[in-house]
């Protein structure tokens, strides 16, 4: 998950008469809803063609929560804040973001619905993961309707976002760097909360399990592109290590560790935004650009 900045117009059926027709009928229908009523079912203009495409420039055809990349056809137009009803509250749902831009956002079906799915965790071998991927997944796991707050939730006709202090990400107004953790040391590709002074990240928390950030496919598609990452670092390193044998000038050395920066530059075409799990790479990169300098200063240093 990256920061993206919304940018540019709206789509313009969000502003037709067919949307603001649409929308009206749902005011009409919570004007007289009771807890325990169903929600409005008749919301579709969401998913205009206009609205698709938006959204799917915005994010580079990406899954806004996952960063997998979404065929056509396939991407589907999520609710931030969910229209019509939340998991485990009474509320009526935020029907009156329905066709608000600033509430959708373009996703997988693996991160929006509630499907059956394994989860990895960092500890699992890949023996492990194997054998739990023989039987078949019992779990829901996914969005859905799901949306934890830490404050009172939003009434209609209420859009003052931080006021409920959602605990779900929404990468166009949070930077998601701060809250997530990518775990590279271990067999697969999985992504844990940060940790900041008072714990774990609530947000980072959250959203992982909100949108299944660590579900079997989305973490062994995460990992192949980690294991061309190490391999990279391998070779960088193998390649510094000998040079650091045969080079007794520390000039000479710093001219080969120039020239291993370099070949770590290359490795940043991977964190490109419009890359597939681009943040998991940029966090992977950027870790190993510390450690070469580190790796430096020690040699530097006698070591």
């Amino acid at each position: 998950m990256i920061f993206v900045e919304r940018k540019g117009e709206e789509p313009v059926s969000l502003g037709s008469l067919a949307t603001l027709a649409q929308a009206q009928a749902a005011e009409q229908y919570y004007a007289t809803w009771s807890i325990g009523d169903p929600g409005f079912d008749n919301f579709t203009r969401y998913r205009e063609y206009d609205i698709q495409q938006a959204l799917r420039k915005l994010f580079h055809g990406k899954c806004a929560y996952c960063e997998k990349l979404i065929e056509k056809g396939i991407a589907e137009v999520e609710h931030y804040r969910p229209k019509a009803g939340v998991k485990g509250s009474t509320h009526s749902g935020y029907w009156w973001l329905a066709y608000k831009w600033t509430n959708l956002l373009p996703t997988c079906p693996g991160c929006n619905q509630g499907l059956k799915q394994h989860v990895i965790t960092v500890e699992m071998t890949v023996a492990e993961v194997e054998a739990m991927q023989a039987t078949p997944p019992q779990k829901l796991l996914g969005k859905a309707t799901q949306f934890p707050v830490g404050a009172t939730r939003l009434v209609a006709q209420d859009d003052n976002h931080d006021a409920e202090q959602p605990h779900l990400i929404d990468p166009t107004r949070t930077d998601p760097t701060c809250e997530l953790l990518w775990r590279h040391e271990a067999d697969y590709s999985v992504v844990e909360a940060a940790l900041g002074a008072t714990g774990p990240s609530v947000l980072g928390m959250a959203t992982i399990h909100c949108v299944a950030l660590n579900r079997s496919d989305l973490v062994q598609s995460r990992t192949a592109i980690l294991n061309r990452l190490k391999a990279h670092r391998t070779r960088i390193l193998g390649d510094l290590e000998k040079e650091a044998v045969e080079i007794d000038d520390p000039g000479l050395l710093s001219l080969h560790l120039r020239a291993a920066l370099r070949r770590v530059d290359d490795m940043k075409l991977a964190c490109a935004p419009e890359q597939p799990f681009s943040a998991m790479a940029s966090a992977f990169v950027d870790d190993f650009r510390t450690e070469l300098r580190q790796w430096a200063s020690e040699k530097a240093a006698g070591g």
